[in-house]
């Protein structure tokens, strides 16, 4: 059963010693993200003094009778370079939670029988979000395979817009059947349309309600509504009620979410997902059986 998972390993913090060994074959990422992280606190530091002295010299010429607005460019200086140095620190702890989140991802994928990759450039994927844009990549990108294979990983892609552009960024997990199916997609209408939906060649939308839009050839309505059932539906609201779009093409069923991050370090997500994927591999193999 793929929702027999260790989920252990996603809580357990790193010490030390096993991030220093996780960040070994990635010298040049733990170097800068060190000197990031110096950077920040030496700026915060150097900001937050210099902050001190302007408002201290601030409230010694208002001692002596002028104004303190009309040192407002100084103060604003002062403020500024606070800010400068809070951006820094922040995306300096962010890099660390990411570096601490695939650890814990990779120790989660070695306990559960899972290849995991930190990055793949350009997946060679056939669903509707990986055909668009340049840059494209899947990151913590875990995989098993087996009577039930199962793939989750976070996507993103830039897409050339106008004169500058706009961030695609989507997270799937995959399942793989040993035989092809009808092309079928499931689209939410609280996510907005699913990219090329608006162009699906030979589908049409045989359906909408409860919340989706169900697109696919007319001579698979019948396949495709079987397989979509109520109960099956219901188990798309995932952790936090948010819902997922769901395509079948080829041998693969991709289920995607664009509001949260799949591939992460919550276990209640990893729940979700693993009984989420036995429910459509069983309904799955009852269709392709009959």
């Amino acid at each position: 059963m793929t929702s027999e998972l260790d989920t252990t390993p996603l809580t357990v913090a790193a010490n030390r010693s096993e991030m220093r060994e996780f960040m070994g074959p990635r010298r040049r990422w733990n170097v800068w993200a060190g000197l990031l992280v110096l950077y920040a606190v030496a700026t915060a530091a150097v900001a937050a003094l210099v902050f001190a002295v302007l408002i201290v010299a601030a409230l010694v010429v208002e001692a002596w009778g002028e104004p303190i607005r009309d040192h407002g460019v100084l103060l604003s200086v002062g403020m500024a370079a606070c800010l400068v140095a809070a951006v820094v620190g922040w995306v300096a702890h962010a890099k660390q939670g990411d570096r601490e989140e695939l650890f814990r991802l990779q120790r989660f994928a070695a306990a559960n029988g899972f290849d995991f990759a930190p990055e793949v450039k350009d997946p060679d994927l056939p669903g509707l979000i990986f055909q668009r844009g340049t840059l494209r990549r899947s990151s913590a990108r875990l995989r098993r395979f087996g009577p039930r294979p199962l793939e989750v990983a976070n996507y993103s892609a830039w897409i050339a817009k106008g004169r500058a552009g706009e961030s695609l960024s989507w997270s799937y997990f995959a399942l793989t059947l040993d035989r092809p199916m009808p092309h079928v997609v499931l689209d939410a209408h609280a996510n907005g349309r699913l990219p090329g939906t608006s162009s699906l060649p030979g589908m049409s939308e045989i359906s909408s309600g409860n919340g989706y839009r169900l697109f696919c050839a007319l001579e698979a309505a019948d396949w495709a509504r079987s397989l979509f059932t109520p109960e099956l539906v219901a188990r798309f609201a995932g952790p936090g009620k948010k819902v997922v779009d769901v395509e079948v093409v080829g041998e693969r069923v991709f289920v995607y979410s664009h509001l949260r991050p799949l591939s992460g370090s919550d276990p209640e997500m990893w729940r979700w997902m693993s009984e989420t994927a036995d429910a459509l591999y069983d309904r799955l193999e009852d269709l392709l059986i009959t």
